[in-house]
């Protein structure tokens, strides 16, 4: 399909599922984590500070979604990202948002509640 063409409702929901699993701070933390290569679990959950339920739930919507992948070694179940694409997504992520920190020159924070303080 060529790039200029608008995307199908179904491709639009299906996007917007991608940015939902992708849109909690834990779990671009471990998608960030994974981006060099596979991370064992108890490594995810020493680094993240997660309880094992909470990372597991975690763990387990970002595979839902096929943007990470499970396997196991030596009796230890690792995690890696799905496809170099996510990778791709997360650095484009981080070029954003720095642009738009040098852009507007407002300080790095969470979004305002009020939209029209987010706006500002």
């Amino acid at each position: 399909m060529p790039d200029d063409l608008p995307a199908s409702p179904v491709q639009t929901d299906v996007k917007a599922e991608l940015f939902k699993a992708m849109g909690h701070p834990a779990r671009i933390q471990l998608l960030e984590m994974l981006a060099d290569g596979p991370v064992a679990v108890s490594r995810l959950r020493d680094n993240t500070g997660l309880e094992p339920s909470n990372l597991s739930q975690h763990l387990s919507l970002l595979r839902r979604q096929r943007l990470i992948v499970p396997s196991r070694r030596e009796g230890r179940l690792f995690y890696e990202l799905a496809s170099p694409e996510v990778n791709v997504l997360l650095a484009a992520a981080r070029s954003l948002l720095g642009s738009l920190l040098v852009t507007t020159r407002m300080p790095l924070s969470p979004m305002a509640e009020d939209p029209e303080e987010a706006i500002r």
